[in-house]
C-alpha cells in the first residue's frame, strides 16, 4: 500500500531527524524520544513507520545512500570525463562533503562507516545493510578502474577488483583519521596518493 503525501512527509521528517542525530551523536547515544521530538511527530506516528530503533537505523542507511547516489549521479557520473578522471572526481566529491562538515563545526565521518564501527558486530541486519552499501561503492570503483584499463589509462596488470578494495579502504581510513583529528587533511592526502599511483600504474 502506497503512503499518502502526508504520511510520506512524516516519514521524511523522521528520517531527516534520525540521520542528523545518529550522525552527530551516534546510534547508542540517540534515544528514540530525541528523534521523535526533533521530527515533531507523535510516538504513534513514529511506530506507524518504524517498528524499532534498529529498523529506523537501517532505513536511514538506505535513505542516506540513495541521497548521496543521486548527488553523485548529478555532480560526477553524468559528466563527459575519462574513467580515471571520473574516479578522482568521485573521491573529490566525497572529500568535499568532509570539508562541508568541518565548516559546520564537526567532522562526523562516513555515515556508513560509523554504523559499521558501532553496530556491525551487534546487529546482523545493520551489518548486512552496510555490507550491501559498501559492495555497491566497490562495484562502482571497480567498474571505473576496469574501463580505465580497457581505455589504456592504466596498465592491464592492475586488478580492478583488488585495487577497488584498496581505494575504498584507503579513503575510509582517511575519513576515520580526519574524524579523530577534526581536520580534513588525510582524505586529500589519500586522493593525491591514489592519483599518483594510478598515473604511474
Amino acid at each position: 500500500m502506497s503512503l499518502s503525501d502526508k504520511a510520506l512527509a512524516t516519514r521524511e521528517r523522521i528520517l531527516t531527524a534520525a540521520t542528523e542525530l545518529f550522525y552527530l551523536n551516534g546510534y547508542h547515544a540517540t534515544g528514540l524520544d530525541k528523534v521523535i521530538r526533533r521530527a515533531g511527530v507523535t510516538k504513534g506516528n513514529f511506530y506507524y513507520h518504524f517498528p524499532s530503533k534498529e529498523a529506523l537505523a537501517i532505513a536511514t542507511l538506505e535513505w542516506q545512500f540513495e541521497k548521496v547516489s543521486r548527488e553523485l549521479q548529478t555532480q560526477v557520473l553524468t559528466k563527459d570525463s575519462t574513467p580515471l578522471d571520473t574516479l578522482i572526481a568521485l573521491l573529490e566529491f566525497m572529500a568535499a562533503r568532509q570539508k562541508q562538515q568541518h565548516e559546520k563545526g564537526q567532522i562526523c565521518g562516513c555515515y556508513f562507516g560509523n554504523f559499521t564501527l558501532e553496530l556491525s558486530a551487534a546487529s546482523p541486519q545493520v551489518r548486512a545493510k552496510v555490507n550491501e552499501i559498501f559492495s555497491r561503492y566497490l562495484g562502482l570503483i571497480e567498474d571505473l578502474l576496469q574501463r580505465a584499463v580497457e581505455e589504456g589509462q592504466i596498465k592491464k596488470s592492475l586488478d580492478p577488483a583488488r585495487f577497488a578494495a584498496v581505494v575504498l579502504g584507503q579513503i575510509e581510513g582517511a575519513i576515520l583519521l580526519d574524524k579523530a583529528s577534526q581536520n580534513p587533511v588525510h582524505f586529500e592526502t589519500s586522493i593525491e596518493f591514489i592519483r599518483q599511483y594510478l598515473k604511474a600504474a
